[in-house]
C-alpha cells in the first residue's frame, strides 16, 4: 500500500529559506534570497543575468563553485541567424564565462574566482582578439584537485582543461592541463575518473586518458584560424595543431563508433556525451542528433595503439555497443536512440543497483518551426514537428545491459511494452495512453542520488516558445507560435512553464518535487500559476552535499543556487501518471538547465 504524507508547510521568509514541518528546507543562495522567487528578478548569481546556465558545480574544499556560460541562447541565434527576436534575452555586456564560489556551508557572498581570458587570434589572415572560454562545463574533483572542463565555440580557438591543486588556491593558481583545437566539434563536456585515471571525452569523438595530468606549456599565439563552411552555417576553425596534450593518451576516436557522425560533418552538435562506470566497465554516452545516442563500453582491452600523425599517442580500446547502429554493429542489443533519431542523446547515473539513462529529445524540428519567415512555412514546419513529438523518457539497465523503461510511452518504441512505474514519456499529466502525449519537457538534464533517492531534473520547452510566441506577435508568423504555444500548454494541464524535478526511492512509485521551475506548490500555488519562476528552463547542475545543490538554466534573468534539505527518508508515495496535485511527500525546490543547442551543442 503506498503511503502519503500530508504536511502542512510554515512558510517564513528568514535568510531565504522555507521550511516545512516534518518535511524539509529550502534555500535560494543567489539574487534575491527572498522566498517565493519574483521571476522578474533579474539573478545570475550576483544579478548578472548574462550568467546563463549554472552549466557545471562541484564541492571542493570549503567552497561550492559554479562554471557559467554567459547570454549563451543569445549567442547561438546570434550567430546562426533566424528570424527569432534576440532581444528576449539580456543585453550583451560581457563574453567572458565566469567561475564563482561560495562557502558551502551556505555564510557569506559569491566570490568570483576566474573569468575566461582573451586570446590572439588571426581569423582569415586578419587578427584579432577572442574570449577563450565560452563557458565552463564540466567539474570533477579527483586525486585531491579540482579539474574544470571548458567549452569553445563561437570564434574561441580551442577548449581546455583547467585544473586547481589547491583548495585553499585562488584562480591565479589554475593549470592549463590539456588543449583541444577547435575543429568545428571539439568541445569538452564529459569528465570521469575509471581505474585510476582521468578520462575527458570531445564532440569529435576523441576520448583521452591521462593517469598524471600535466601542466602544459602556454601556447603561441595568434593562433591561426579561418572560416569554412560546415552546412547551412559558416565556423571558424583552428588551422594548425596547439600541442597542450602531453601525459595524454588517445583510447578512442571516430574510428571506434561506427555509424555516429562527427558534428563537424553533421553541421551540427553531438559527440562524447556523457560517462559512467559500471560492472568494472567504462560506459559512454554518444550524441547523434541525425540518428539517435549510441552507448558503448570497454574493460580497457586494447585493440591497437601507436603514434597519430599528430604525434600523440594512441592505444585505442576495444568499444563493445550496447546502444548502436545495428547494421555496422551487430553485436548491439538495441539501435541508435532506441529506435528514434529523436532521442538524440541520453545521461547516465548508477543508482540502487542498475544504472539509469535519461534521454534528451532533440530539438531540430522545433528550432526549424521557430526560425520560419512566413505564415505558411510555420504551419508546415509545426505539422512535421508534431508528428515527430518524442518527450523524453527514463530506463535503467542491469549488469546484463537489458534495458527497462522506467518512464515512457509503452509501445511506442520497439521492445519496450511495459514500464516500472505509471509515468508517460516526459511525465506528462495523463496516464490515459489515447490522451496525445503533449510534454513540452525536451530532456532529463541532470540525475543525482541524494540521501538514497535518485533526483530527476527536466528542461522545459514552454518557457521559451511562451516568450518567443510573445515576442513574435505581429509578425507574419506570430500567429502559428502562438497556436502552437496555445495547443501545448492546454495539453499539458496540470505541468506549467518551468523545469521540473521529480525523486524516487525504487525506480517505481516516482513523486514530484516542483513542476513550475520556482517551487509554486511550496509557497501556495494557485490554479493561474502565479507562484512559480517559469523562466527557469532546466535543472542543469545537481550535487549531493550535506542538502542537495541544484543549479539552474535561466537565459532571460540569470541562472539560479538553491539549496534542499531533506529529512530522515521515508517511503514514497503514489507514483505518476496523476495531476500535479499529487505533489507526493517532499514537495520542494529549485531550479533551471538546458542546453538546448541545435547546431553545434548543450551542452
Amino acid at each position: 500500500m503506498k503511503r502519503v504524507l500530508t504536511v502542512f508547510f510554515l512558510l517564513f521568509l528568514l535568510s531565504g529559506a522555507f521550511a516545512a514541518e516534518g518535511a524539509a528546507t529550502v534555500e535560494k543562495w543567489s539574487g534575491n534570497a527572498v522566498l517565493p522567487v519574483n521571476p522578474a528578478e533579474e539573478d545570475g548569481l550576483v544579478n548578472d543575468p548574462e550568467n546563463s546556465y549554472a552549466w557545471s558545480m562541484a564541492e571542493y574544499g570549503d567552497y561550492l563553485y559554479v562554471g557559467t556560460n554567459r547570454n549563451y541562447l543569445k549567442q547561438i541565434f546570434s550567430n546562426f541567424g533566424g528570424s527569432i527576436p534576440i532581444d528576449i534575452f539580456p543585453e550583451s555586456k560581457d563574453k567572458k564565462a565566469k567561475i564563482y564560489r561560495k562557502l558551502v556551508n551556505g555564510e557569506g557572498d559569491w566570490e568570483l574566482f576566474y573569468e575566461s581570458p582573451m586570446v590572439d587570434i588571426t581569423l582569415d589572415g586578419t587578427p584579432g582578439s577572442v574570449v577563450l572560454d565560452n563557458g565552463y562545463r564540466g567539474m570533477t574533483v579527483w586525486e585531491g584537485a579540482l579539474y574544470i572542463v571548458t567549452y569553445s565555440f563561437f570564434e574561441s580557438p580551442y577548449s581546455r582543461v583547467l585544473r586547481l591543486a589547491d583548495p585553499a588556491g585562488t584562480g591565479a593558481d589554475l593549470e592549463e592541463v590539456l588543449r583541444v583545437e577547435n575543429h568545428g566539434g571539439s568541445g569538452l563536456r564529459a569528465v570521469i575518473d575509471y581505474e585510476g585515471a582521468l578520462f575527458i571525452g570531445t564532440e569529435d569523438l576523441n576520448l583521452w586518458k591521462a593517469s598524471a595530468p600535466a601542466a602544459q606549456l602556454a601556447v603561441t599565439t595568434p593562433i591561426a584560424m579561418a572560416m569554412v563552411s560546415a552546412g547551412p552555417v559558416n565556423i571558424p576553425v583552428t588551422i594548425d595543431e596547439l600541442g597542450g596534450k602531453d601525459g595524454w593518451t588517445k583510447v578512442a576516436d571516430k574510428t571506434s563508433f561506427p555509424g555516429v557522425t562527427p558534428p563537424v560533418e553533421a553541421a551540427g552538435w553531438g559527440g562524447i556525451w556523457d560517462f559512467a562506470v559500471y560492472n568494472e566497465s567504462l560506459y559512454i554516452s554518444i550524441a547523434d542528433p541525425g540518428h539517435g545516442f549510441s552507448v558503448y563500453k570497454s574493460d580497457g582491452t586494447l585493440r591497437d595503439a601507436g603514434t597519430s600523425a599528430k604525434g600523440t599517442a594512441e592505444e585505442l580500446w576495444v568499444w563493445t555497443p550496447i546502444v548502436a547502429d545495428k547494421t555496422l554493429n551487430p553485436g548491439a542489443l538495441y539501435d541508435q536512440g532506441l529506435g528514434t533519431r529523436q532521442n538524440a542523446a541520453v545521461s547516465m547515473v548508477f543508482f540502487d543497483g542498475k544504472m539509469y539513462a535519461g534521454t534528451f529529445s532533440s530539438w531540430s524540428d522545433v528550432l526549424n518551426a521557430l526560425m520560419s519567415r512566413s505564415q505558411e512555412e510555420a504551419l508546415q514546419k509545426i505539422a512535421l514537428m508534431l508528428a515527430n513529438w518524442t518527450p523524453p523518457q527514463v530506463y535503467r539497465f542491469d549488469e546484463d545491459d537489458v534495458w527497462e523503461m522506467v518512464v515512457g510511452d509503452v509501445g511506442k518504441l520497439p521492445g519496450f511494452d511495459t514500464r516500472t512505474s505509471t509515468w508517460r514519456a516526459g511525465f506528462f499529466p495523463s496516464a490515459d495512453p489515447a490522451v496525445p502525449n503533449l510534454s513540452t519537457n525536451r530532456y532529463i538534464w541532470r540525475m543525482q542520488v541524494h540521501d538514497g533517492h535518485l533526483f530527476m531534473g527536466t528542461m522545459d520547452m514552454l518557457p521559451i516558445l511562451k516568450i518567443i510566441a510573445n515576442a513574435l506577435e505581429g509578425t507574419d508568423y506570430g500567429p502559428a507560435i502562438k497556436q502552437l504555444f496555445d495547443y501545448l500548454e492546454s495539453g499539458a494541464a496540470g505541468n506549467p512553464a518551468g523545469f521540473d524535478l521529480y525523486m524516487t526511492e525504487n525506480g517505481k512509485d516516482i513523486e514530484i518535487v516542483t513542476r513550475d521551475g520556482g517551487f509554486g506548490e511550496i509557497f501556495g500555488k494557485t490554479a493561474s500559476g502565479d507562484v512559480g519562476d517559469f523562466y527557469n528552463y532546466g535543472a542543469r547542475t545537481l550535487v549531493s552535499s550535506d542538502g542537495l545543490l541544484i543549479g539552474t538554466a535561466n537565459p532571460f534573468k540569470g541562472c539560479q543556487v538553491w539549496k534542499l534539505t531533506m529529512p530522515e527518508p521515508t517511503p514514497s508515495g503514489s507514483g505518476g501518471g496523476c495531476s500535479s496535485q499529487n505533489t507526493g511527500i517532499f514537495a520542494l525546490m529549485l531550479l533551471l538547465p538546458l542546453a538546448f543547442v541545435a547546431v553545434k551543442k548543450g551542452r
